[in-house]
């Protein structure tokens, strides 16, 4: 049965949104996670681990030890998603999009079920292992809205996949942080089954099988086009990409994402050390950011959409962004500085990311947009991948400030970079 074009986008914009939800369910819960597998004191694999992270922390104090600890699992995550976008998406561009959503959904869900039963640390680290690989199924989403939409919709559609996507990450530290006070599995928990906050965990689970079943009954199976064999990893055939502006922009991705997910990752450590926030404390606060990157991206950015370019899109977000880093590095001890930039760092990150994903979309050959999103999404996960180790050791060695400091050159940067970056002409 065929689908119209705005349902296919619609089912989209759901799948996107139960993905991300069950990958964000851990953000609030992290450090108490780190906290419980410290307490066991009798797991080897994680003292490794930990003497890692507290060689390069150069011995501090703990709640510090634990930021890099933190950023250290962050990088490997999203250095297996640096990995796999381009893969995965090239996959699809062959086999089509349903049939690889199907495949990393279902390993989504295995992830989550080791995460429920990560009684030992090694668990843990495999779990995270295999739902970083299968995270790149972003661009294959992106892939699948740019079919759906041509160049002057092209904006509004990322935008709506960028609603989802915000969607789920608000709802996800939300509901991770009402799940981690559900005491239903904590005898289970408490015998030494399964991890520290185990509802939250099987709420995930829950929340992949749903998206998987979306995929399996809603997404139409499409005839992929035949496309010339290329190598299934750009970045092993970079300097023989056609468009070198899709390369630009693809680095310009990787400048953005290295600064702002920096800020992203550090912040819930400091709003749990400075503000002393609760796991749900900080899901609120998700979901405060959450609300104004919906509404920006379902709203704001599709009634943009044809009327100005992308690049336009882009560079008033990333102006936004500087302004928000700008405020929070010099108000953002204060409850009221905090929220206000806050406001304007998820208003500008709500227009730099569809942006971008919409001005890469358009440098892509015909037959070739898993490929081309691949690399772009590829390029973000490398800077998510570097960010927590740099980040947490900016954050233990001087301070909140100076980390968010430091995002803030590099967001002047990016923003100056790309008012120079050139649109396509033809």
């Amino acid at each position: 049965m065929s689908q119209s074009p705005r349902k296919i986008q619609f089912i989209l914009f759901l799948i996107v949104f139960t993905d991300m939800m069950g990958f964000s369910l851990l953000f609030p819960l992290f450090p108490k996670t780190l906290e419980f597998f410290l307490s066991k004191g009798d797991d080897s694999f994680f003292r490794t681990f930990y003497s890692f992270a507290n060689i390069l922390s150069f011995g501090g104090e703990t709640k510090y030890t634990f930021v890099l600890f933190g950023g250290i699992l962050g990088s490997i995550y999203s250095f297996l998603q640096f990995l796999a976008a381009p893969v995965w998406g090239r996959l699809s561009d062959h086999s089509g999009r349903r049939a690889i959503l199907l495949f990393t959904t279902f390993g989504n869900t295995i992830g989550y079920v080791l995460w429920l039963f990560s009684s030992q640390f090694w668990m843990f680290v495999v779990s995270r292992v295999i739902t970083g690989m299968m995270g790149g199924n972003l661009s294959v989403a992106s892939a699948a809205m740019a079919d759906q939409t041509d160049e002057k919709s092209r904006a509004a559609g990322m935008g709506f996949l960028g609603a989802g996507i915000g969607l789920g990450f608000v709802m996800g530290p939300l509901l991770g942080g009402i799940s981690s006070q559900w005491t239903f599995m904590d005898s289970l928990y408490q015998e030494g089954t399964f991890v520290i906050f185990p509802a939250s965990a099987f709420f995930s689970i829950l929340v992949s099988l749903v998206s998987m079943v979306l995929v399996y009954l809603f997404l139409p199976a499409t005839k992929p086009e035949k496309v010339q064999e290329k190598e299934i990893h750009p970045f092993l055939s970079l300097k023989k990409i056609e468009s070198r502006n899709l390369v630009r922009i693809s680095l310009l991705n990787l400048l953005f994402v290295l600064s702002f997910s920096g800020f992203e990752f550090v912040v819930n450590f400091f709003l749990s050390d400075t503000f002393q926030f609760s796991p749900k404390q900080i899901g609120f606060t998700f979901l405060y950011i959450g609300i104004i990157i919906i509404l920006v991206q379902g709203g704001v950015v599709r009634r943009l959409s044809g009327k100005i370019s992308e690049k336009k899109i882009s560079l008033y977000g990333g102006v936004l962004v500087v302004l928000g880093m700008a405020l929070l590095v010099f108000f953002g001890t204060e409850s009221i500085g905090l929220f206000v930039s806050l406001f304007f760092l998820a208003f500008g990150s709500a227009l730099v990311n569809p942006g971008l994903s919409s001005f890469a979309s358009l440098e892509s050959g015909k037959g070739d947009l898993g490929r081309s999103l691949g690399l772009f999404r590829s390029f973000g996960s490398l800077g998510r991948a570097v960010s927590p180790i740099v980040f947490s050791l900016l954050y233990f060695q001087k301070g909140p400030s100076f980390a968010f400091f430091v995002s803030l050159l590099l967001l002047c940067g990016f923003t100056i970079l790309l008012g120079k970056q050139k649109e396509r002409t033809t």
